[in-house]
């Protein structure tokens, strides 16, 4: 080879490379495939990190799922577990306190002399031998409403069904030890805590004559007490657990619980327990105990985080998120924990936790929370005064039982009023809202949560019941016999006929016992409704329920060794397939960029020949990708551009042309909106929506266009605005957005036309037999104000539309519904009266003050211009207006004389007057008093 050959080579390989690096170097081109490569080989640096924990978080979700179903199962099974435990608790509860208050209560009973026959034994029989032994005085006491109590036969029945539970729960009978060692644990339980809490209240009580030694003694008295508490209720948990087991093993295994995989345990609270040693209460170990997972014991770090964990519960009750794991080595296995809080009474629970979370979406119900924050102030005043009428009671000679004490009853009376009135704001501002049955349970816990406490917490169940909260928002019938079921509790109550429950009340509870007396549940009921929805601290309803209701902490174990060795294993041939797509990547995205660059230059040449004013230009199509949907919204630009001519005719016929006219000389200045004298014009056909049923489609239609179309012309002969259709509605303005000489007067003298125009339109269907018969009697309602209100272009940059807003508006529409109520066809306020009164003769109608407003609103009807009146209107109008002066001046009887003499005389039923006699005939009954101003207020818009 010789040197010039060689160098000639070397000249070519330089060429090519030159090519190749102009290729990578310049243009789209280029920088495709530099972004590719880029991107891609910054993925792979942080797949390299990412992956592992990316997918551990997967594998944490994927392992919560498996498990949830599991786990809600067991939440389950352990309330019941824990209902019949807290049973056998109370159970014992409730014989020492019926024990407990049997002496307190004897002091009520009163004592009675009588004369009895004197009476002989003979053989083994009583008998008074016909008289001849004479007669005695005896001494007897009898029982009064306060020294009644609950009798042992109720803690039989209690004993004899919580037996029945434990029956069913278990795969044989309860065998006779085991039910008596059950009870001696419950009765440990209680001997434990009671003599706990005693030892605090005597520290409490004597703390200021203790030395420091003498207090921490008392502590540590009451630490060992509650410590045996805890362990006798563990244990009693974990026995009713061992009858549970053999029954439910099979339903957790067709849930799928992996036991090899899944450990999950239960740890009690106890009130007022400062000992931080937790005793496991349930533990899916007695399930499969040869379970890998189920060998692991102890960990000092679990310990703490479960420590951690509940006091993070118990401080942010119903805003708790489950805790963040956390993860542990055992046996070289890695082990997951998890802990979230298991509560007791599912149904005021769940409302309790709706109440707290739902706190910031509560706006609609502001009104509400303000009313119910001033009824429950109010039931607070009650409640000491309700106290003290009823320990003067249990002091009289004898004791006089409260429901035949006046004073009592009247206190009860105003108690359940303010519940009543409580319950009845909800039930009004849910109908003013709208609230649908989907999203009741959203709001209506703000209503049932208090009811739904009171049941849980008064009651004694035998199972747990955790079908009660759906099915109350299920349907109607359901909710009605759950609300009865509350009101028969209050009623109990209230009425303090007997201190134990009736049978009527018993048969209410089917599935639970009312295991407190009449003045037990008293108090807490007032407990309850003394309660604030929401405080400043946790004393309100929402944190007191939950902190009541928590029952202890759930932890599942989670084995996740087999996962994350597979995740870690996988990480190398992740990161070796990402290097050799990037290397794919950067050789695809050359030729396709090449692709890509001949259609962005042939779209930059059409797109010039367009800025040049050519809008015939036709964008070739880019394909079925992102350049083809350019290519299509280029050409749907040009087609735009070339339509916006025509479309600008075509607003005019949409839109008002006055607005469209105005718009096109200042846009920005109808969008920024102004505030001027306006009439607002609201109309409305009665009863169009039966109409409208009974017609066709194309009927409608026409009937709809047909009118609108004739009161739309008069409208605008008057220089009147049209705002909007809605349906069969028309609202219009006048003086607005420019402005109309003597608006007030146009906008009466359109609505009498439009009057007399209907009567034409009527007169026309019928005579070519259009439509349908009730369509001849059709009439509307009119509604007008004048005032100042806000007008201008008002919606969003996308959707706007020239409107009126403001109190003006709004009267005007409330005008119009209200004209239905007097039957007349044209509603006017003072304000419009005031203008027109010397050209359009009128008639005083009333004086209302409409919902949501102080103020007082003067009626006027419109009826015909002034002179076209007949002389019969005319006396009937005035004999009206004298009626209503009456009227006003609390002139009952002659008011109603008047009117009835003018339909008389008119020989005509008016609504108006009708109503008038009505309202004077109850104040008549019961009259208003002496600073009545004759002002009527609107309950309805």
């Amino acid at each position: 080879m010789t040197i010039s050959t060689l160098l000639e080579s070397i000249k070519k390989c330089v060429r090519i490379s030159q090519q190749i690096w102009n290729i990578l170097s310049s243009g789209i081109r280029a920088k495709l495939a530099w972004f590719t490569g880029s991107l891609i080989a910054l993925t792979i640096i942080l797949l390299s990190f990412l992956t592992v924990r990316q997918q551990t978080e997967i594998l944490t979700e994927s392992y919560e799922k498996q498990a949830s179903i599991s786990r809600n199962f067991i939440a389950g099974l352990v309330l019941e577990i824990e209902g019949i435990s807290q049973n056998l608790i109370r159970i014992e509860e409730f014989r020492n306190r019926i024990n407990k208050q049997r002496e307190e209560l004897k002091k009520y009973r009163t004592k009675s002399e009588v004369i009895e026959e004197k009476t002989v034994s003979l053989f083994g029989f009583k008998t008074k031998l016909f008289g001849v032994l004479g007669k005695e005085k005896v001494t007897k006491q009898e029982e009064t409403f306060f020294s009644s109590y609950l009798t042992e036969g109720e803690v039989r029945y209690l004993e004899q069904k919580t037996r029945e539970q434990i029956n069913k729960a278990g795969k044989h009978p309860l065998a006779e030890s085991q039910w008596l060692e059950l009870q001696n644990l419950a009765k440990q339980y209680v001997s434990s805590e009671s003599a706990s809490i005693q030892t605090l209240q005597k520290k409490d009580q004597t703390k200021d004559k203790l030395n420091p030694t003498q207090i921490l003694k008392l502590d540590e008295t009451a630490r060992q007490f509650q410590k045996q508490a805890r362990f006798a209720k563990s244990k009693l948990d974990l026995k009713i657990s061992q009858i549970f087991a053999a029954n439910k093993k099979r339903k957790l295994e067709e849930l799928g619980l992996d036991t090899r995989l899944f450990r999950i345990q239960i740890f009690p609270l106890l009130k007022g327990s400062s000992d931080s040693v937790w005793e496991v209460s349930f533990d899916t170990r007695i399930l499969d105990p040869e379970a890998q997972l189920s060998l692991w014991k102890h960990d000092p770090k679990l310990d703490k985080h479960l420590e951690t964990s509940s006091r993070k519960i118990l401080k942010s009750l119903g805003e708790w998120e489950e805790d963040a794991s956390i993860g542990f080595e055992w046996k070289s296995r890695e082990i997951q924990a998890l802990h979230a809080p298991l509560f007791r009474n599912p149904a005021s629970t769940k409302r309790a936790e709706n109440l707290i979370k739902n706190k910031f979406k509560l706006s609609k119900f502001a009104s509400l929370r303000k009313e119910d924050e001033e009824i429950t102030e109010k039931i607070k005043t009650l409640i000491p005064q309700i106290r003290n009428r009823i320990q003067s009671l249990k002091k009289a000679k004898p004791p006089i039982p409260p429901f035949q004490d006046r004073a009592f009853n009247q206190l009860y009376q105003n108690y359940d009023e303010l519940i009543q009135k409580r319950n009845q704001n909800f039930d009004l501002i849910a109908l003013e809202s709208n609230i649908s049955e989907a999203n009741l349970e959203n709001f209506e816990f703000l209503r049932s949560l208090r009811d739904s406490t009171l049941e849980d917490w008064v009651t004694l169940k035998f199972k747990a019941e955790q079908t009660d909260y759906e099915s109350y928002y299920a349907n109607d019938e359901e909710r009605d016999k759950i609300r009865y079921r509350w009101q028969a509790i209050r009623n109990w109550i209230k009425e303090a006929k007997s201190e134990t429950p009736k049978p009527e009340l018993k048969k209410l509870f089917p599935d639970s016992s009312i295991a407190h007396s009449r003045s037990e549940a008293e108090e807490i009921m007032w407990k309850i409704d003394s309660l604030h929805l929401y405080g400043s601290d946790s004393n309100s309803l929402g944190p007191v329920i939950l902190k009541e209701n928590i029952s202890g902490i759930i932890r599942t174990l989670v084995d996740r060794t087999d996962g994350i060795h597979a995740i870690k294993s996988n990480r190398n041939q992740v990161v070796l397939t990402a290097v050799s797509i990037c290397l794919f990547a950067v050789l695809l995205a050359i030729f396709i960029s090449g692709v890509v660059v001949q259609k962005i230059k042939r779209i930059i040449k059409s797109a010039e020949d367009v800025g040049k004013g050519n809008l015939n230009v036709i964008f070739t199509h880019g394909g079925n990708d992102e350049f083809g949907n350019l290519t299509v919204a280029l050409n749907e630009m040009v087609s735009g551009l070339r339509d916006r001519e025509k479309m600008r005719g075509i607003l005019g016929s949409m839109i008002d042309p006055v607005v469209v006219g105005e718009a096109m000389k200042d846009l920005s200045a109808l969008k920024r909106g102004s505030e001027k004298n306006i009439t607002a014009f609201f109309s409305d056909i009665a009863g169009f929506s039966f109409i409208s049923e009974k017609l066709k489609a194309y009927e409608l239609a026409n009937l709809l266009n047909e009118y609108l179309s004739a009161m739309t012309a008069i409208l605008k002969e008057y220089d009147g605005v049209l705002d909007k259709y809605i349906g069969d509605a028309i609202v219009g303005i006048f003086n607005a957005p420019v402005d109309v000489e003597d608006h007030c007067t146009k906008a009466v003298l359109a609505s009498l036309a439009m009057q007399k125009k209907m009567e034409e339109l009527k007169a026309h269907w019928k005579a070519k037999n259009l439509y349908i018969p009730e369509v001849y009697q059709m009439s509307f309602r009119i509604g007008l104000n004048t005032g100042l209100s806000k007008v201008g272009f008002m919606g969003t940059d996308a959707i706007s539309a020239y409107t009126m807003m403001g109190d003006t508006v709004n009267l005007a529409a409330r005008l119009e519904a209200a004209a239905k109520d007097y039957g007349v066809k044209i509603l006017a306020s003072e304000s419009v009266y005031q203008i027109v009164n010397d050209r359009i003769f009128t008639r005083k109608l009333d004086l209302v003050r409409v919902k949501g407003k102080a103020n007082t609103v003067v009626l006027y009807e419109i009826i015909c211009p002034l002179g076209e009146e007949s002389e019969q209107e005319r006396q009937f109008v005035h004999q009206y207006e004298e009626a209503l002066f009456s009227y006003i001046n609390q002139y009952f009887d002659e008011a109603i004389k008047r009117l009835e003499k003018a339909m008389i005389d008119a020989n005509r039923k008016d609504i108006a007057s009708i109503q008038l006699i009505g309202r004077c005939k109850e104040y008549l009954e019961n009259p208003p008093g002496n600073n009545w101003d004759g002002v009527f207020t609107r309950t309805h818009k």
